[in-house]
């Protein structure tokens, strides 16, 4: 009798592997959520600004519109990461107390894949329309107002790595080439969007090493390499924002009042034109 994996809707039990030092696990489970929870935070703040406190003043940036979507995408990743894909991973004693409940199908390990993957996925397609926000507003800076709003992985980043390079290319060349007045207003946006784009060739780099190298693909160095990269882009996106950024960082961190003060004042310095 043929055994189809997809039709059998028994337990499957399995065993938990003790081979790991419980100890160190924990700590670098502690270790990741230290950077992981304070970049969920950050992009959590990042979107209260543009679609709360400061949202007339962001409206009108469709940088800022798309990079709502990268924020939302982000803090999906890192709830599913801590809460479940990370936690489980490194916490080993959780093994034999969780372990039985997953013996059985469940939704669970569903949602937290297919969410993870389409997760990415619009990372990924933000990375793309971000690229081509910045070009097209230094292509064309007197008339822009808005821009373009496993295996099958590696073919959707590969794609978004070919945008990321041209249009980051075209984005530098031109913006070197524009008049100070024009450079001055787009400086700040184009450049956290090229150092995005270096935290994005992180990933893809590491997928791109999954790819080509089979015999890699059992590699601890490359396990690792492969989380670091997509920690890098899910928390790296909201700091570097954030740090070349002013108008978003003080309406971030100063109080109500202050904010009021220098948002009049940077409205006549604005981003957009």
């Amino acid at each position: 009798m043929t055994f189809n994996s997809s039709q059998y809707s028994g337990p499957m039990p399995f065993d938990c592997d003790y081979s790991y030092n419980s100890t160190l696990e924990i700590l670098k489970y502690l270790g990741t959520i230290a950077y992981l929870v304070p970049g969920c935070v950050l992009h959590l703040f990042i979107l209260r600004s543009i679609l709360v406190t400061r949202r007339e003043y962001f409206k009108n940036s469709s940088f800022f519109t798309i990079f709502g979507l990268d924020s939302v995408a982000s803090i999906i990743l890192i709830v599913f990461d801590v809460c479940f894909g990370r936690l489980f991973l490194y916490v080993s004693p959780l093994c034999p107390i969780v372990g039985p409940y997953f013996w059985m199908p469940s939704m669970i390990p569903k949602i937290y894949y297919y969410g993870l993957i389409h997760a990415r996925f619009a990372k990924s397609v933000a990375q793309i329309i971000m690229v081509l926000n910045r070009m097209t507003c230094v292509l064309m800076p007197t008339s822009y107002t808005g821009a373009t709003a496993s295996l099958f992985q590696s073919i959707y980043i590969l794609t978004a790595l070919v945008f990321t390079v041209i249009c980051t290319s075209i984005t530098l060349y031109k913006l070197i080439l524009l008049r100070a007045r024009v450079k001055s207003a787009e400086r700040s946006l184009c450049f956290s969007n090229m150092f995005i784009s270096f935290t994005f060739l992180l990933v893809a780099a590491t997928q791109l090493w999954y790819l080509v190298c089979i015999p890699c693909r059992t590699s601890d160095y490359l396990f690792t390499a492969q989380f670091l990269a997509f920690d890098t882009f899910t928390v790296g996106s909201a700091v570097i924002l954030v740090l070349n950024n002013k108008p978003l960082r003080e309406s971030i961190f100063q109080s109500s009042g202050d904010n009021d003060r220098v948002f009049r004042v940077s409205t006549n310095n604005s981003f957009t034109h």
